[in-house]
């Protein structure tokens, strides 16, 4: 049986030393302590990408509008311009970039063909949520349901771990948002990425407002946030992950918790989008699960996992309720993987029997895992297992 000796192993997102581990086919056979001269990596679980568009890699510095609204709506003047053939292209580029990241995983938001071909040609698992948009939809809500769930069906042929779900709270219409909230898959929604949407739903007022009031739509002003609007259409739900949540205040964080739901935390996104910087301290204080997530090339720009680590922690500490590096890292492993329903019995570690993919990380003399963030970069990345 043979033994790697890396100077440190990551396990639980702590940075342990002194330590060998025997892998047979995959398997974690033995972890023991080693007396031996350390080899220059670490190894550590592989990551997870919580929360993905890879459909959106062609895009990629290609939208200049800085705002999240006008982005938005360029992203979609932009989309029926790319070719099924493009798009399944840079799905497939998109994927392999993150396996050169160290991911592993991915929660995957689709609205198109591709990325599960992309994914299994890489080798990535994950769960792929197929986004219901009922709002200025040339189709009917119900026709876009079904063409949607056709879509789910269609996928599972090939990606068994695949479901329906909404995309926002204001791009989907209320009678759709109930009807997929009493699903019992796991799901994954946009959920008050910018201060649009609640002064949409508190009240009536903004660029969400407007466009309906262009399109002659009826909407229903509630005076309540996103959160309370979505927890009382019965969307909320344990087995939900909740995508960005940055314009959040305690009572919602409280119903997040109540509710069971998870979060991803996407900062390189929400800083590019003009999005408040999301409470993640105060998320992990309530107990709620966050995983870290790249979210689209179109808005998170480069995919690089340490780049995201990175911003995490910078923009944590620009509010004054910093992170520190075992939270992040976290996030970008062990919690990204419980982020997204229920994937598998196994938790996303390193233990004896484990199965996890795992990644050596060749950085040479870092001390912890904060200068491993600072210093990492794809191309300082190889595979295990």
């Amino acid at each position: 049986m043979d033994w790697l000796r890396p100077y440190g192993l990551v396990i639980n997102g702590v940075l342990e030393r002194g330590l060998e581990i025997a892998i047979v086919d995959g398997v974690i056979l033995e972890i023991r302590a080693s007396t031996h001269k350390p080899e220059p990596f670490v190894i550590s679980p592989a990551f997870v990408n919580a929360h993905s568009h890879l459909e959106y890699r062609g895009m990629q510095n290609a939208i200049d509008h800085p705002e999240y609204f006008e982005w938005i709506y360029e992203l979609g003047r932009l989309k029926p311009l790319e070719s099924p053939e493009y798009v399944l292209e840079q799905c497939d580029l998109a994927a392999l970039e993150n396996k050169r990241t160290g991911v592993a995983w991915i929660g995957e938001h689709s609205d198109r063909d591709g990325s599960a071909a992309a994914m299994i040609k890489h080798g990535i698992g994950g769960w792929i949520f197929h986004e219901v948009i009922t709002l200025s939809e040339t189709h009917s809500p119900r026709e876009r349901l079904e063409m949607v769930a056709s879509r789910v069906e269609q996928t599972k042929q090939i990606f068994p771990d695949s479901s329906l779900n909404p995309h926002a709270h204001f791009t989907v219409n209320e009678p759709t948002l109930r009807i997929l909230g009493a699903l019992e898959t796991p799901s994954s929604i946009h959920v008050a990425e910018s201060v649009h949407e609640s002064n949409f739903t508190r009240f009536g007022k903004g660029p969400i407002a407007e466009r309906r009031d262009s399109q002659g739509v009826h909407y229903t002003v509630y005076g309540q946030s996103v959160v309370e609007v979505l927890n009382d259409l019965g969307v909320l739900r344990k087995g939900v992950q909740c995508v960005h949540c940055c314009v959040v205040d305690d009572v919602d964080i409280d119903i997040l918790a109540k509710r069971g739901v998870t979060i991803a935390h996407c900062p390189r996104s929400n800083v590019r989008l003009q999005c408040p910087i999301a409470p993640a301290r105060e998320f992990l204080d309530a107990g709620i699960t966050v995983g870290l997530g790249m979210d689209s090339p179109a808005s998170g720009g480069p995919i690089n996992m340490f780049a995201e680590m990175r911003a995490a922690l910078a923009m944590s500490t620009q509010r004054g309720k910093p992170l520190i590096a075992e939270e992040v890292w976290r996030m970008a492993t062990s919690q990204g993987y419980k982020s997204f329903g229920e994937p598998g019995p196994e938790d996303w570690d390193i233990f004896v029997g484990s199965t996890t993919p795992l990644i050596r990380i060749n950085i040479e003399g870092a001390q912890s895992l904060e200068e491993l963030i600072h210093c990492g970069e794809p191309s300082k990345v190889s595979w295990l297992n």
